[in-house]
């Protein structure tokens, strides 16, 4: 409640998981974990796996202290398996950004992936070994070991009390509880979660006097760019510096990845396959036109600055080689971004 969304693109070489793993209901983005401290600042972060549910507040574990240890994990299906589960971890972002614990983990998995039972799991379990705080099992109660537990007789797993709910269900296996048929303990409370509306939810906080914060955003000003590239200079670096603009980024065709993780941005929008109609009306209701893209230059986007007159500015590296340095209002250099920030914020209302 009163979180925000945030898609994140592992793009780029440095996200390559080309690992094996054994586990046939788990894949190779079980891996990503690894990078939680290139996308999140906070010092501390809850990692949750997508098959469970939390039942209840978590504000105890949140405020548990780490102090020297990487993590906070609970016991591998409840002592019967090997070291911690990583599916629920309270991690110790700052000291895993500060030690750069990913690259530990990229070179300790190109090491063993091909020898570890459980992918990430033994890799995290066997880097941090003793160096972690453990959970009690509430916080990571892994209901889906039934078959396992059944498998190999583990009867006292059956005999944990389930009231009340444990505050995180974990459905680990293959017996996923949204399967069609699944014989798994609890699976009508993941179905109570699934199929429960939003406004029930928004309900629960009512109730409390918690508001949801607005999260609506005026802007002050309106950028648009057209590309035939990916390459639009310096853009993750002005989206970063100067959160009150919207740049709108059009092409006419499919956009690469590059562009695409752009949608990271809060106040940034990308129109990929798009059509001059469209741009025409981007540009009207624009107040500023980037000339930032690299290759080909197309055409509509200056016939439409003229048109609507609009002013446009550009980098010294992407400045068009068939206008004039008269059409534009300003051509800053790429290498001293800054100069284009402050441009930028001369236009604002």
């Amino acid at each position: 409640m009163g979180g925000d969304l945030i898609d994140c693109k592992l793009i780029g070489s440095q996200y390559t998981m080309n690992w094996s793993n054994k586990l046939p209901h788990i894949n190779h983005m079980t891996f990503a974990r690894y990078f939680i401290p290139d996308f999140v600042t906070e010092d501390k972060v809850l990692y949750l796996d997508s098959d469970l549910i939390v039942t209840g507040d978590l504000t105890d574990l949140f405020e548990l202290d780490l102090g020297e240890n990487y993590l906070a994990a609970a016991r591998s299906c409840f002592g019967a398996g090997v070291g911690f589960n990583a599916g629920v971890l309270l991690i110790n972002n700052k000291k895993w950004g500060s030690e750069t614990i990913r690259q530990k983990l990229i070179d300790l998995t190109e090491k063993e992936h091909e020898n570890v039972e459980e992918g990430d799991q033994s890799i995290l379990n066997m880097l941090f070994k003793d160096q972690y705080s453990s959970l009690e099992d509430q916080y990571n109660f892994q209901i889906g070991y039934d078959y396992g537990a059944a498998a190999f007789k583990h009867q006292f797993i059956f005999d944990i009390p389930l009231e009340p709910l444990p505050l995180i269900l974990h459905y680990i296996s293959q017996d996923k509880p949204w399967n069609q048929f699944s014989v798994g303990r609890l699976r009508e409370v993941w179905w109570e979660y699934s199929l429960m509306d939003w406004s029930v939810i928004l309900n629960e906080w009512f109730s409390k006097s918690v508001k949801y914060p607005s999260k609506s955003q005026i802007f002050k000003l309106q950028c648009v760019n057209l590309t035939n590239s990916w390459c639009v200079e310096k853009i993750d670096y002005l989206a970063e510096q100067l959160p009150e603009v919207h740049f709108h980024i059009v092409a006419y065709t499919n956009m690469a990845n590059e562009l695409l993780a752009l949608t990271r941005f809060p106040n940034v929008t990308v129109y990929p396959n798009s059509l001059p109609m469209l741009l025409e009306q981007i540009v009207i209701a624009s107040d500023l036109y980037l000339d930032l893209n690299h290759d080909r230059k197309l055409e509509d986007a200056y016939e439409f600055v003229l048109k609507y007159k609009k002013p446009m500015i550009a980098f010294d590296n992407t400045c068009s080689e068939n206008l004039s340095e008269i059409s534009y209002e300003g051509i800053y250099p790429s290498s001293i971004p800054k100069k284009m920030v402050a441009a930028i914020r001369s236009y604002m209302r």
